[in-house]
């Protein structure tokens, strides 16, 4: 008989928190910062102090087994009394917390307090709460004291309260599992190699292991990882889905899908998470009852909320989510949070379960294996994983704050002007030098910025209308960022200091986030990580945490050979010294292209300077031609308009001169003839600086392969990523042209995917204007 368990604080917090959101008096610390401080307490409490003491309460509610359980901080006797112990750690002051937060600290013993008095057959225990204020290093205790029968009331209440709840999850748990059970594939028939990579990605549910799958664009990798996905967890083999993208257009992809399978009979509740800073309501975000309506009270409303939307909709998107968090006021981005504890499938960016600073602690701080995520586009996490793992702070942002800092704030001032010492040491060291590098960490700094960071924290509670407020609390969370890091600071680090005209900056970089990439995937049940660029598998294994158990699965392309053309245009040279004499020969390159058929074509560059400069060539050259250039800074409305203008059977050509790794290099689908041409100009080479340059010395060392993991590797991937845009579906039709000689030689030759083996090697523009005559010719 399958048993629910059901975690005491979870169990708690969720019926009777009351009060309201305050961000301003969350606590900061890491939870191994917090579990230090716990250890500390429950040594000094002496030997007869009984820590981490395990309580269990086995109950049927609604006809179902369930466990209520946890580990109370401690129990101790002194004299005939017993204690059970709530250790709580916070930078706030305890005289700052509001009634309601002590009082569910309080009620987590009380839970515990019951569970024991049960055990031990007692008629009356106390509670005591342990509260370290870590600013001050300041320690609270309050008593309160119970009879077994008050918490027998008090108990049997919570789980009255609860029981709705519960019957509402079981209920619909049997509701999905039914569905996803007799769910057949949405369509008629699979595309090529369909069948096969969901085969693929059901196996690897089973077994709880991690894939990695190449799969070329228009395979429907979605579908073909959602769908089994779906069946594994209508066969119990996981309970939650976890959808995780880069970019909007991804996600919206994966809701779409979603829908798709809801009109096969699939029932599910899904939650896309948008943004906190996107989704506010609030014209200047700022998290504290003090400023926002939608923060003041927030638990008080919450679960009557949540109710209306778990017994109206299945599907959370961000409309979804705005509509009901104005019907309730509530913040919308904690209400969808909130709801995703009821949800199958949650919908979101990378960094909900990649980054330590803003992870889902509900669902990973501990090892659950029936979660089960899916990775798309993860070629994208190489680069966005060091981000994560990665943090600077600048003197003169703190510099900014310090000088226009009341001098009555002594505390304050003293701890600014200590860390303000640390720079100016590091200015010293530096003698002259504007940039350096080194394997330690910066642990004088850290140690001084810890203390500021306390301090911040400090005077932002207690001067909640203070003018600086605004500008103090960018900067809190920058310092905050930045020790948080310290904290996982390793050989994988290193720290770079640059002297600017008018700055220092100091920076810890993740260069190999690999091993924390693993350990993070290691407490889910399984990972799929999929992208259409995703060569050498072995590379993206290693740098993403593969570990030596990960499988790999690579698709072979489904698109018939005879729709498209691959070219490489061998007397171009777009190296940095050749970019300027180059100009002429791309734009007549381009031109021999597009003159053989009215279209929409693309051309990527390497760089917004080098897209400018063939661009203003190009138009002033071939002005008979529409262009469109791609700005450095798009609106999603000006993105929307720049695709917008690539119709179906145009009836003039149109070219759109974009930049590779930029958004319109990935996540577009422009099918049929909205895009019959792309055209690659260089091999995507990262520009030369300090990182990557730190990059290739680690692996020069680590591997031997410092250049290509530095440089040739993320620069092919943007190449095939930017390539992908032109054929989508089976009867799609299009050239792709690359514009570099170094694609003849065979260190990019082997880089690239083995369906462009037959790529025709040409000299020129006007072999290319032949070659792509002869194509169009052969299709019609």
């Amino acid at each position: 008989m399958t048993v629910k368990k059901l975690a005491i604080r979870e169990l708690v917090e969720f019926i009777l928190r009351s009060g309201s959101l305050d961000e301003g008096k969350n606590s900061n610390h890491t939870p191994q910062e917090g579990a230090r401080i716990h250890r500390k307490l429950q040594k000094e409490a002496g030997p007869d102090y009984q820590k981490e003491v395990w309580l269990k309460k086995p109950l049927e509610i609604a006809e179902t087994a369930v466990q209520i359980e946890g580990r109370a901080d401690g129990i101790y006797r002194e004299g005939d009394r017993v204690f059970v112990d709530e250790i709580k750690t916070s930078e706030t002051p305890f005289e700052e917390l509001e009634a309601g937060t002590i009082n569910l600290y309080f009620y987590q013993a009380m839970v515990y307090a019951y569970i024991y008095s049960e055990q031990e057959e007692l008629t009356e225990i106390s509670t005591r709460l342990t509260y370290f204020q870590t600013t001050e290093e300041k320690i609270t205790r309050q008593i309160r004291v119970f009879t077994f029968a008050e918490l027998t009331d008090f108990f049997n209440d919570l789980i009255k309260r609860y029981e709705n709840w519960l019957v509402f999850q079981i209920q619909w748990r049997k509701t999905r599992n039914q569905s996803l059970k007799s769910l057949a594939f949405p369509f008629d028939t699979y595309r090529a190699g369909q069948r096969e990579l969901a085969a693929a990605v059901y196996k690897t549910i089973h077994a709880q292991q991690k894939l990695f799958v190449e799969a070329p664009t228009g395979t429907g990798k979605t579908m073909s990882t959602l769908f089994p996905a779906f069946k594994a967890m209508g066969e119990e083999l996981g309970e939650r889905i976890f959808y995780l993208t880069a970019k909007t257009i991804t996600r919206q992809v994966a809701e779409e899908t979603v829908t798709k399978l809801e009109k096969k009979g699939v029932r599910v509740k899904s939650v896309t998470i948008t943004a906190k800073d996107k989704i506010c309501f609030m014209s200047e975000r700022n998290c504290t009852p003090e400023h926002c309506p939608f923060a003041k009270g927030y638990y008080d409303r919450i679960n009557d909320g949540l109710w209306d939307m778990l017994n109206s909709e299945d599907h959370y998107t961000r409309p979804v989510i705005e509509h009901y968090a104005r019907k309730h006021e509530l913040c919308p981005f904690e209400l969808s949070l909130d709801i995703s504890r009821f949800c199958d499938v949650v919908v979101g960016d990378y960094n909900y379960l990649f980054d330590p600073t803003v992870y889902l602690r509900r669902f990973f701080d501990e090892e659950n294996k029936t979660n089960l995520v899916l990775v798309d586009e993860a070629h994208n996490l190489v680069n966005r994983s060091k981000e994560m793992y990665s943090a600077s702070i600048s003197r003169e942002t703190i510099a900014q704050i310090q000088k226009d800092l009341d001098k009555s704030f002594k505390k304050l001032k003293k701890a600014f002007n200590k860390v303000d010492n640390e720079f100016e040491l590091i200015v010293q060291a530096l003698d002259g030098e504007s940039y350096h590098q080194q394997q330690a960490a910066p642990e004088s700094l850290i140690n001084s910025l810890f203390k500021l960071q306390e301090q911040i924290k400090e005077w932002l509670a207690e001067h909640p209308e203070h003018f600086l407020q605004e500008r103090m609390l960018p900067v809190y969370f920058e310092i905050l960022r930045f020790t948080r890091m310290s904290e996982y600071y390793d050989d994988h680090y290193r720290t770079i200091v640059e002297q600017k005209r008018y700055d220092l900056i100091i920076k810890e970089y993740c260069i190999d986030p690999s091993w924390f990439l693993e350990q993070t995937m290691e407490k889910v049940g399984s990972t799929i990580l999929f992208s259409a660029s995703f060569s050498p598998l072995d590379y993206y294994q290693e740098v993403l945490g593969g570990g030596d158990d990960s499988l790999s699965y690579r698709l072979p392309n489904p698109f018939p050979a005879e729709h498209r053309l691959v070219m490489v245009d061998a007397s171009i040279q777009t190296t940095y010294q050749k970019r300027t004499q180059s100009i002429p020969q791309i734009a007549a390159s381009i031109e021999a292209l597009v003159k053989n058929k009215t279209g929409n074509y693309f051309v990527f560059f390497p760089s917004f300077q080098y897209l400018d400069q063939v661009a203003d060539y190009f138009h002033e050259v071939y002005p008979e031609y529409a262009i469109q250039i791609q700005g450095t800074k798009l609106s999603e409305e000006e993105r929307e308009e720049f695709l917008a203008a690539f119709i179906d059977q145009p009836t003039k050509t149109l070219i759109g001169f974009c930049v590779l790794g930029g958004i319109f290099s990935e996540g577009i689908d422009l099918a049929g003839e909205r895009l019959i041409g792309t055209v690659v100009v260089g091999v995507g080479l990262p520009q030369v600086n300090h990182e990557q340059e730190l990059i290739k010395e680690y692996y020069d060392e680590k591997k031997n392969q410092g250049f290509s993991y530095a440089y040739q590797l993320p620069g092919m991937n943007k190449v095939i990523q930017a390539a992908g845009r032109v054929i989508r579906t089976m009867t799609d039709r299009g050239i792709l042209l690359l514009l570099d000689q170094r694609y003849t030689n065979q260190h990019y030759q082997k880089l690239l995917p083995s369906s462009w083996s037959d790529r025709k090697i040409v000299y020129g523009s006007a072999e290319v204007g032949k070659a792509a005559n002869n194509f169009w010719e052969k299709q019609k």
